[in-house]
């Protein structure tokens, strides 16, 4: 049961609530199929570059591809699946496997022809320069 700040019990509280775990539920579904969130992306913007960070654990580089195209970046690639002893017994999968696809809007426009790509320790990390149109400019005021 849900108490608002004067410990009332709030009604409101409660849908909010349940609205949350519904949404928690729900996420990653598209009209009933069950939509892969991998890699995990990270996007951070400043004055000079937007950096994309991906969790690629076990990847090659030679299975990655990386695009950027109108504004938006994708990474694409195949998760290759393990292959246990003939006897082991599998008891629980969680780790996905075949191939994937994200995209992702850039929150800036980018120079696409000077985008640099590292992989290191699971962890893709793409850095994009901003084109010089979208970085902030400075503007002097004038006193009257």
């Amino acid at each position: 049961m849900y108490w608002s700040n004067d410990r009332t019990w709030s009604p409101f509280a409660e849908l909010r609530s349940l609205q949350r775990e519904m949404n928690r539920l729900f996420d990653g579904y598209d009209n009933g199929i069950a939509m892969t969130r991998f890699p995990a992306l990270n996007v951070w913007g400043n004055a000079e570059n937007v950096i994309v960070t991906a969790e690629l654990p076990g990847m090659e580089i030679d299975q990655l591809e990386i695009n950027v195209v109108n504004n938006q970046l994708s990474i694409q690639g195949e998760r290759k699946a393990e292959k246990p002893a003939d006897n082991a017994v599998c008891h629980r999968t969680e780790r996905g496997t075949g191939k994937f696809m994200r995209t992702v809007r850039l929150p800036y426009e980018v120079e696409n022809g000077k985008a640099t790509a590292k992989y290191e320790n699971g962890v893709l990390t793409v850095v994009l320069p901003r084109h010089e149109a979208s970085k902030p400019k400075r503007i002097k005021i004038k006193a009257s």
